[in-house]
């Protein structure tokens, strides 16, 4: 027998945690610490309280976003709450999204007995992260040091950091080769279990939200991205068939994501039915059937669609100044690439 504790600050990361959790050995013991959390989450932190089949014996928030003059006292705090709960738990692992999270690099060096385990946060595990040799490398890293302790370690790449024992991933076969020096495990493809279904159910309870039949699900970028062509997101969508719907960005401004707005200036069909822009997309993959479509600019909401339930058929809308690196990963992991000329 062995003690899980998985430390997570998003949805998904609670969802890709989950995923691992149902497949522990019998006998095992999993715990959820939510980390770096904001009024934001609060909806979902509710649901998570009423999800009877969950795979954690215990869920609790173990730190706020820590933000402003305070920031070093409200990581403190929250130090102490981390300490409480592995004198409780004991963990044999401990489980982060990223490494460079100071709670999770304060569990690993307060848990020597611990091993770290990577668990796949996105685009970080497969692309990368750009970071600046003096704003990363030393600035932050000797302040880190010299405000929290000497534990602190700048990791090479997201889930490369000495903490890290293996990871756990999507695409461990499109994994960066320094995060393949160490074992690479599969992540389950359980999403589809009907524990999951019930989480997805609790989040939505207030928006009667139905998508057993949904053929064709659109994301829309954010306005700021927004291309001159918004026609050939418009005609994929008209497309799909019946039961179509579209979801905005959660920053969008209100104004743009009225009913009139979706044909005047997102050129959508009128059929189409608005998913509320404030659901995580993770959270709506539990309920989408088999046969949806799903279809957007290049994202990492799009790319979560695809990492989470990689049956689905997920289309990229590719821009003429897109990443290159992000061509190679959307063709890497089966996506559909269709040409948008358009550029801001």
């Amino acid at each position: 027998m062995a003690n899980h504790l998985f430390l997570a600050s998003t949805p998904l990361n609670v969802l890709t945690a989950a995923m691992v959790a149902f497949e522990l050995p019998n006998g095992d013991s999993a715990e959820l610490g939510l980390i770096d959390q904001t009024s934001t989450t609060s909806l979902f932190r509710e649901a998570l309280a009423q999800w009877d089949s969950s795979p954690f014996k215990r869920i609790q928030v173990l730190s706020e976003k820590a933000e402003g003059k305070g920031k070093r006292q409200q990581r403190l705090t929250s130090f102490k709450l981390i300490e409480k709960i592995l004198t409780e738990v004991c963990p044999n692992w401990i489980y982060t999204g990223n490494d460079r999270r100071i709670e999770f690099q304060f569990a690993m060096a307060h848990s020597p007995a611990s091993k770290g385990v990577y668990l796949d946060d996105g685009t970080y595990s497969y692309i990368g992260r750009q970071t600046h040799w003096l704003k990363d490398q030393i600035l932050d890293h000797w302040v880190k040091k010299l405000a929290y302790g000497h534990w602190w370690k700048q990791p090479p790449a997201i889930g490369a950091s000495a903490w890290i024992h293996h990871s756990i991933l999507a695409f461990p076969e499109l994994a960066l080769p320094i995060l393949k020096r160490k074992p690479c495990q599969s992540l389950p493809k359980n999403l589809q279990r009907p524990e999951f279904t019930e989480l997805s159910e609790l989040c939505l309870n207030q928006h009667s939200l139905a998508l057993d039949n949904v053929s064709g699900l659109l994301l829309l970028s954010h306005s700021s991205a927004m291309s001159a062509n918004q026609e050939q997101l418009g005609q994929w969508l008209e497309q799909c068939g019946e039961d179509i719907g579209y979801k905005h960005h959660p920053r969008t401004e209100l104004e743009l994501q009225s009913e009139d707005a979706a044909n005047s200036i997102w050129h959508l069909p009128l059929r189409a039915r608005a998913i509320p822009a404030a659901i995580p997309m993770e959270i709506l993959l539990p309920l989408l059937p088999q046969h949806c479509k799903i279809a957007g600019d290049i994202s990492t909401a799009l790319l979560t669609a695809k990492w989470l339930r990689p049956e689905l058929d997920v289309t990229a809308i590719v821009r003429s100044d897109a990443d290159h690196n992000w061509i190679q990963l959307l063709k890497q992991l089966g996506i559909n690439l269709i040409n948008n000329p358009s550029s801001n």
